[in-house]
């Protein structure tokens, strides 16, 4: 039992260095608080460094504005490795094939599409810089090309796997480990591993892999025999989405990857005392005999990605237990997973014959109590209400339309559009609706939108984001599939369409109103609205009033994070972002044309989110991955994580080593998974 101690004790707490202090320059001290609504920091406290460095790859980017910091560290953090190149052509007519029942309706929207592509290539040269925002054509009906092994492999100068990237399992307690990596693909070849894991399709994560990547692991440098089948083995290990990306990006030949289903279980190494091991690589089983097991979970994170779950049963029968969880968002549906469930405990039976978890990998992106963001699908859900109530709202003085634009609903002449000589005017559709996105990832928010307006989903098509339709069709969703068009102009009868951008497009309203304008979407919307996905610029809009006093220590601040949920709506975090006086300048975007929001939507775990992972799973130790090259920062994670250590045997009932006042004890024991 927890020693309890009468009177208070106030305990100094260090605030741990942001990885958003990035998002803020050298100011004069200010008093701010902090998005739990319980603590105040100095701003000059947190920005006593002389420059802004990213906290992913340490460049100083004190020189950039908040929206480029953010772009800066989400490109870190998935780095995208392809080069953006121009489209061959320009499209000529449209490729959307009409159904005979619809075909009439849709020749209207048809024959507008190709004249504007002729406009475009009538105006610009192949060679404008302007194309960098024109879509071309979208190929619905590529065939699928031919994968050829390397005429030739070259050795790598490559540094060797880190011990972060390296799991290691006892086959044999002290005398023998087997070992396999996860996320590593960058470095040498390692002569005890054969067997690695990629948790999702992000460039920070795959980074290093290549075509020959897989040859030249199992083939080696001199042995060009690859047309012997014998001589192919899995050596990737994935879902089923990301095995399918590979191979369309990288033409990762399928003989190498093994595909995993999510919640199965697969044995992936047999252990025997001659080390003769079985070579299955990857066989559903629920056997108890040894070796080494793993079971892929959602990890809501992008399409595909996953928590791996290992379990290595010793030649002892002793138990091993690791869980990498990659990138993730903890939500209730990865609280609840049957599979893991059975390594939390509840009030019911504390910790009495809940199972231990040896090592957990934890993606730290938000390791910091300022990172306190609302649940993934309450940002959803309220930009899916905004653009409901939208549409849906009659035009009023005090309309929700004349609060957002300044304007009212009614129709004005430059509202229509001819389709053609001589042809009757044609009302525009109401919005162009442009949300950024990774190659792979950020596709929920739109898909909560549409799911509301129910209307059609289009890929852009530029640069590297070409073969984004068919990178769509790797994800194998039905649903999807019946919502995308390639058309950019949606259905005749749809008054928004959703467009799915790179990043940088919903940068800047300039970057939003180039698209717009380069691509003459004036002449079919009346107006273009900007959404930018990301966790990072939450601390820029919102300052919450306080509902508490300032916590007495860190437990305290820890158990006000957990007792209370981030609300969220748009009249406060989104609508609040508009100016309330617009004046248009030359060489500046018409606002009452293009409004661009960023949305506190992540797909990393916020700071409330991770302890609510940590503390209730019966972890023995937790192993940060992300903003580990500092020992400053390590050393305050790992401060954190020992403060949810306290509270999950506070929780329990287990012996503490330190006072704790007893109305802190009375509300640990007041929450559990169900106040998540």
């Amino acid at each position: 039992m927890p020693r309890i101690k009468k009177e208070s004790s106030v305990v100094k707490t260090s605030q741990q260095r942001s990885i958003l202090e990035f998002a803020r320059p050298h100011q004069e001290t200010t008093v701010i608080k902090q998005e739990n609504s319980t603590t105040v920091i100095r701003e000059s406290d947190i920005c006593t460094q002389e420059s802004v460095a990213c906290p992913v790859c340490n460049e100083n980017i004190n020189h950039l504005d908040i929206r480029q910091r953010t772009d800066h560290v989400d490109t870190c953090l998935v780095r995208v490795t392809f080069v953006e190149t121009l489209p061959a052509k320009i499209r000529q007519e449209t490729r959307m094939e009409m159904s005979k029942s619809s075909s009439m309706e849709r020749s209207k929207s048809s024959s507008i599409e190709t004249d504007l592509s002729a406009k475009k290539k009538r105006k610009l040269d192949p060679n404008h810089p302007k194309l960098k925002y024109v879509n071309g054509e979208t190929d619905t009906n590529k065939e699928q090309k031919a994968i050829k092994p390397p005429t030739s492999i070259k050795a790598t100068n490559k540094k060797p796997i880190p011990d972060l990237k390296t799991m290691v399992f006892p086959v044999l307690e002290d005398t023998s480990m087997y070992k396999i990596a996860v996320d590593a693909f960058g470095f040498a070849p390692h002569p005890e591993i054969d067997q690695y894991f990629l948790t999702h399709f992000h460039a920070d994560h795959y980074g290093g892999i290549s075509k020959k990547w897989a040859y030249e692991r199992v083939f080696g440098l001199d042995d060009m025999d690859y047309e012997n089948e014998s001589k192919y083995k899995k050596i990737i290990y994935c879902t089923g989405i990301t095995g399918r990306l590979l191979t369309l990006r990288f033409s990762i030949d399928p003989r190498f990857i093994k595909e995993l289903e999510l919640d199965t279980r697969y044995k992936i190494k047999s252990y025997t005392m001659d080390d003769d091991s079985v070579e299955d690589f990857g066989v559903e089983s629920n056997d108890e005999t040894p070796g080494l097991y793993v079971i892929p979970i959602c990890a809501n994170h992008c399409p595909g990605a996953a928590i791996f779950l290992f379990e290595s049963i010793g030649l002892e029968n002793k138990i091993h237990r690791i869980i990498h969880c990659g990138d993730f968002r903890v939500n209730k549906d990865i609280l609840d997973n049957p599979t893991l469930r059975q390594f939390s405990f509840n009030k019911k039976n504390g910790v009495d014959g809940v199972l231990k978890i040896d090592q957990v990998y934890l993606d730290t992106t938000y390791m910091s109590p300022r990172h306190n963001l609302p649940k993934q699908q309450l940002v959803c859900d309220v930009v899916a209400d905004l653009f409901h109530d939208l549409a849906q709202e009659q035009a009023s003085k005090s309309s929700l339309f004349a609060t957002w634009f300044g304007i009212l609903t009614q129709s004005r002449i430059t509202d229509f559009w001819r389709s053609g000589n001589g042809q009757t005017p044609q009302k525009k559709k109401k919005f162009l609706i442009a949300i950024g996105t990774y190659i792979v990832g950020k596709e929920k928010l739109a898909l909560a939108i549409l799911k509301r307006l129910k209307c059609m989903i289009y890929v852009l098509n530029i640069g590297a984001r070409k073969d984004k339709y068919d990178i769509f069709k790797t994800y194998e969703d039905p649903y999807l599939e019946l919502v995308l068009t390639d058309s950019e102009f949606g259905n005749d009868y749809d008054d928004f369409v959703i467009h799915l951008v790179p990043m940088n497009i919903v940068g800047t309203v300039e970057e939003l109103s180039n698209y717009f304008n380069h691509n003459r979407y004036y002449e079919n919307f009346e107006r273009c609205i900007g959404l930018c996905p990301t966790g990072w610029s939450f601390n820029q809009y919102r300052r919450p009033k306080r509902l508490e006093p300032a916590p007495r220590n860190e437990l305290e601040q820890i158990i006000q994070m957990m007792e209370h949920q981030t609300p969220f709506s748009y009249v406060d975090d989104i609508l609040a972002q508009v100016p309330k006086t617009i004046k248009i300048t030359k060489g500046k975007p018409d606002t009452g044309l293009y409004r661009l929001y960023s949305v506190p939507y992540s797909e990393h775990s916020s700071f409330r989110e991770l302890a609510y992972f940590v503390t209730f799973f019966n972890i023995d130790k937790v192993i940060p991955t992300v903003n580990t090259e500092h020992e400053e920062s390590v050393e305050k994670m790992d401060a954190h994580i020992a403060v949810w250590e306290l509270a999950r045997k506070i929780m329990t009932n287990q012996e503490i080593d330190q006072e704790v006042d007893q109305d802190l004890v009375d509300r640990l024991r007041g929450i559990s998974l169900d106040t998540f």
